[in-house]
């Protein structure tokens, strides 16, 4: 390695590690502060903004041990700024940091907004006013089925549970037509339709006799009559865009 190449790799580990790893020779230290608090301070407010929860239940000072744990330890495999978020979530999951049962749930539940924010989805044409049973339902192009053991959505410095609930909470997020993210708490049925549907291949009516013949249920019609409620019910929330044309 050369002089340089090795200068380079202790400056950049210094401003990971200030602790762990010693300022390069005839670098002031005070020169030296300069460039770590920039950088740890980027770093800092560029996850704060993407996990104020997750932040305010964790404390500042824990939170920033977070922080300096993941600048010292992780290596991004992306150039771009907007995904450090997603590469926080990565090596939170993995960190032996000892954490609160729900930080990591919450922490996804958090990043998953920006996620479908700005997600890279292009709307299939649909008629927004089709016939959702007949025709093949077209989902938000931008959208997530999410399972978590904790309500997630509740979770605020008020309320910490301190066991997973008895059933999972069930989220659907997504983009809507007007680029606006929206988040709705669905049931293990609801969740089914969504997956079913996500495949593009079914009619409405298709998937909801699929989840009948799952259910075993005792009146199949009883299904479609509550699925055509539920469908028209999401396409009025904008997860469904209308019937594809």
């Amino acid at each position: 390695m050369s002089a340089f190449r090795q200068y380079q790799v202790d400056f950049t580990g210094h401003i990971r590690d200030p602790k762990s790893v010693a300022r390069p020779q005839g670098v002031p230290a005070r020169r030296m502060k300069i460039y770590t608090e920039i950088v740890f301070n980027n770093m800092e407010a560029t996850l704060a903004a993407c996990f104020p929860v997750t932040k305010k239940i964790v404390g500042v000072r824990r939170w920033r041990q977070l922080v300096r744990g993941f600048l010292a330890e992780h290596r991004c495999a992306t150039p771009w700024f907007r995904q450090i978020p997603e590469e926080f979530l990565r090596w939170l999951e993995t960190t032996p940091m000892v954490l609160l049962p729900f930080i990591r749930s919450l922490a996804h539940y958090e990043w998953i907004e920006l996620a479908v924010a700005v997600a890279d989805a292009v709307a299939e044409e649909a008629d927004a006013g089709g016939d959702l049973l007949h025709g093949r339902p077209v989902l938000a192009p931008a959208l997530a089925l999410l399972e978590y053991p904790y309500a997630v959505h509740h979770i605020s410095p008020h309320f910490r549970p301190s066991q997973p609930d008895a059933e999972p909470t069930r989220l659907l997020v997504f983009r809507d037509s007007g680029d606006e993210v929206r988040f709705i708490e669905i049931n293990a049925v609801t969740a089914r339709l969504v997956q079913l549907l996500r495949d593009g291949a079914m009619s409405g009516r298709a998937a909801l006799e699929s989840i009948a013949t799952e259910l075993r249920h005792p009146d199949p019609t009883a299904v479609l009559n509550f699925g055509a409620v539920l469908l028209d019910d999401l396409r009025q929330q904008g997860a469904i865009l209308g019937a594809a044309l």
